[in-house]
């Protein structure tokens, strides 16, 4: 990965798998950017739905857009592909079906540079297909040493370039699902310094039932999430994340229950260990550790199925 070679101020890459569908909303959104020292590292993985023909129509309109196709690699692949071909002083992701407001990258960049932050974080826009509700937290909040997570999608954060390759920190191939937060993970065990901004600038579109959300969660992504929270466990040991740790444990049992092929032995095995009874009441106060407990005498093959019927509650 290069560091900054030019007066490019923000690279944005956009990871594209068969989106077809949204992409024109997405690639459209960032062609109004209101910021001009700005490029678009559009990386096709592979699509086979036209996506690619899409990428390369705005990349003939506006020199801004810059193309890579590539063999179908996985999301954390085309990602890594993106960083490794950014030229911009700061760095952020954007996945091909969501889109931004026009003021948005320029907004991070300004208040990034201003205070010579290494991270500028935003809200966002959950879009989901009935109803669209905003996520922003107060800035008292967001502690420095907590903001990651509790908004922990990478498409929201501004990130130093220089920063990024002197953490050495890369999007690992085959982490397809929590990749972002991985990387977030790495990060912050640099002690960046972040700046956030209490505007919802970002729309997360939430495909409810379609092949990239709850309904048709690919089985290996069981194993990829389980990755995620061990190494996020196993490195953030002291006390002030444990409510985090829990959070996290509940998304990868989730996972585990809406998957294709539900593995009951693996969701039974990590309910018990990593789920107690322990952490569920040290951390009663909150909705989802308390409907764990009341979930947890039941059936394996109750409890999977109130997960999936109670999905939006979980992811």
């Amino acid at each position: 990965m290069n560091g900054n070679t030019s007066n490019i101020k923000v690279s944005v890459t956009v990871a594209v798998y068969n989106t077809s569908k949204y992409l024109r909303k997405c690639l459209d959104s960032l062609d109004m950017q209101s910021m001009q020292e700005i490029e678009f590292i559009v990386v096709d993985d592979g699509s086979t739905d036209g996506s690619g023909v899409i990428c390369d129509e705005y990349a003939r309109r506006n020199p801004k857009f810059k193309v890579i196709h590539q063999q179908h690699s996985g999301l954390a692949a085309a990602r890594q592909t993106g960083m490794d071909n950014a030229k911009g002083e700061y760095v952020i992701v954007c996945d091909s079906d969501d889109w931004v407001e026009p003021e948005m990258y320029e907004t991070l960049y300004n208040v990034a540079a201003e205070s010579n932050a290494d991270i500028a974080i935003c809200g966002y826009w959950n879009e989901y297909p009935d109803r669209i509700c905003p996520t922003i937290m107060e800035k008292e909040r967001l502690a420095a040493d907590a903001s990651f997570l509790i908004i922990p999608g990478g498409w929201c954060k501004l990130i130093k370039h220089s920063f990024f390759v002197n953490s050495n920190i890369k999007y690992e191939p085959g982490i397809d699902m929590g990749e972002d937060k991985l990387v977030n993970y790495k990060l912050f065990r640099f002690n960046p310094s972040v700046v956030y901004i209490p505007v919802a600038l970002y729309h997360y579109r939430r495909r409810i039932g379609e092949d990239s959300y709850t309904n048709n969660i690919k089985t290996e992504y069981v194993s990829q999430q389980y990755y995620v929270y061990r190494w996020f466990k196993e490195n953030y040991t002291e006390d002030i994340y444990s409510s985090y740790i829990l959070s996290d444990a509940l998304s990868t049992l989730s996972v585990c229950a809406l998957s294709e092929k539900p593995d009951k032995v693996f969701f039974a095995q990590f309910l018990k260990k990593e789920l107690g009874w322990k952490m569920l009441f040290r951390h009663f106060k909150y909705r989802k550790a308390k409907f764990l407990i009341l979930l947890k005498p039941l059936p394996v093959m109750f409890q999977i199925c109130l997960i999936r019927a109670c999905a939006r509650f979980f992811l």
